[in-house]
């Protein structure tokens, strides 16, 4: 199952490379150091546990396909995007 998710890194861009590397993420992370992901169950699973050292937190934005790749809904749109 893919899950749309956005999750903000709390941890150095070393500690952010080294994890999105592991888990083979998308690399692009926007300025604000959020970053917009369609994952799978056991990625998902990974991510939940970085959330839980404290490494990132999931924010709630409803994903859209743009030509650049996944991007924030214009914010009049609400949804969440827990899995």
């Amino acid at each position: 199952m893919t899950h749309r998710v956005t999750i903000y890194w709390k941890c150095s861009t070393h500690q952010a490379h080294k994890l999105i590397w592991l888990d083979k993420l998308p690399m692009s992370i926007s300025l604000n150091g959020e970053q917009y992901l369609d994952v799978d169950d056991e990625q998902l699973a990974h991510l939940k546990e970085y959330e839980q050292a404290g490494l990132l937190d999931f924010r709630n934005k409803q994903l859209i396909e743009t030509p650049h790749g996944l991007q924030p809904a214009p914010s009049g749109l609400r949804l969440t995007n827990k899995a």
